[in-house]
Order: structure tokens, then C-alpha cells, then sequence
């Protein structure tokens, strides 16, 4: 009679934690991150102007678009893409339009 009063009263137990999980939304993983670019506003266009600059300055091409732009107090990110491939490449720039680095994003592999 003992062993039988304490499996059921493990049985309860398991029964009264396991009554706390529930399968409700907030049980659920958060959705994924949008994969959009963001296109920050706040981005000055000094700093825009000067990125375009020189980014088609170390490429040695004109045909330069921004497609994304990220803006921080201490240096704003602005990704431009080059060229007819669209080539990828990020600038890091002060709000006032001081260029900071300029990088390609491309895997260039052996070149």
C-alpha cells in the first residue's frame, strides 16, 4: 500500500509540472529577422555623398548605388553596390562625411 501511495503521488506531481507547459504562441520561437536592408534615414546625406565618392573612387567605378544604410552616432554603414554585378561593398563614414573605411564584401577568393 506504501509503494502504491508513492507512485501515485509521483504521478501527481509529474502531472501538475508537466500542466505548466502549455503549446500557446508564447511558447513558440520568436519569428526570424527580416533579411530586407535596412535603409536608416537618419544617415546624413554628407555622409551618403561621401560614401558613393568613395566607393566609386577605390573601384574605379561610377555606376555606385546605395542599398543599405545603418546610422550610429560615431560612424554610419552604408553599403554600396558596384559596377553591372552589383558587387557589394560597405563604407563606414562620420555624419559630417569623413570616410573612416572602405571594404569589399565580396569573397575574392585567390585574386
Amino acid at each position: 500500500m506504501k509503494t502504491f501511495l508513492v507512485t501515485t503521488s509521483m504521478i501527481c506531481i509529474s502531472a501538475a509540472v508537466l500542466s505548466g507547459c502549455t503549446s500557446d504562441s508564447s511558447s513558440q520561437m520568436p519569428p526570424m529577422a527580416s533579411t530586407q536592408p535596412l535603409m536608416d534615414e537618419s544617415v546624413p546625406p554628407a555622409a551618403r555623398s561621401a560614401c558613393l565618392a568613395a566607393v566609386s573612387n577605390t573601384t574605379n567605378n561610377g555606376d555606385v548605388q546605395i542599398t543599405e544604410m545603418i546610422f550610429s552616432e560615431a560612424n554610419s554603414q552604408v553599403t554600396v553596390d558596384v559596377g553591372p554585378t552589383r558587387a557589394p561593398w560597405r563604407c563606414l563614414v562620420s555624419n559630417s562625411g569623413v570616410v573612416a573605411n572602405v571594404m569589399s564584401l565580396t569573397n575574392e577568393g585567390s585574386l
